[in-house]
């Protein structure tokens, strides 16, 4: 007796919903990425020979040579330092400049007499320990 067989059709996997996943996921990882870079300010600061450490307790302003300044992590224009600094002095007691050796003593000098018009009395700069001497 004879059977009436089908024909087998061989199973096929469908690659293209599994290539899109794939496609969408490393967009997704590629602009993940570029979004997470962190920004700093390169700030090469002077020598010089001091008897105490910085308070840890102080509001940061980092000074670049040129560009926006950097208050406690956020990127300020200088023009707009007094208005974004008001609500800062009830939190800080102090103020610690971290300015680069490069900087022009004006530009220092501004951000200075803008730290103090809006209520600080307490100013430190930054400086770092001479190459030559060890601790």
């Amino acid at each position: 007796m004879k059977f009436e067989t089908r024909d087998r059709t061989p199973p096929t996997i469908n690659l293209t919903p599994l290539i899109d996943c794939v496609f969408i996921l490393v967009i997704f990882i590629v602009l993940g990425a570029n979004f997470h870079r962190i920004q700093t300010l390169e700030v090469s600061i002077p020598e010089a020979e001091s008897p105490s450490e910085a308070d840890t307790e102080s509001l940061v302003i980092t000074i670049p040579v040129t560009g926006a300044i950097d208050v406690q992590g956020n990127r300020i224009e200088l023009d707009e330092l007094k208005t974004r600094l008001q609500p800062m002095v009830s939190r800080y007691e102090a103020v610690l400049l971290v300015v680069d050796q490069s900087a022009s003593v004006q530009r220092v000098v501004q951000i200075l007499s803008d730290v103090q018009g809006v209520g600080f009395t307490m100013v430190s700069i930054a400086t770092q320990k001479p190459e030559g001497d060890v601790p």
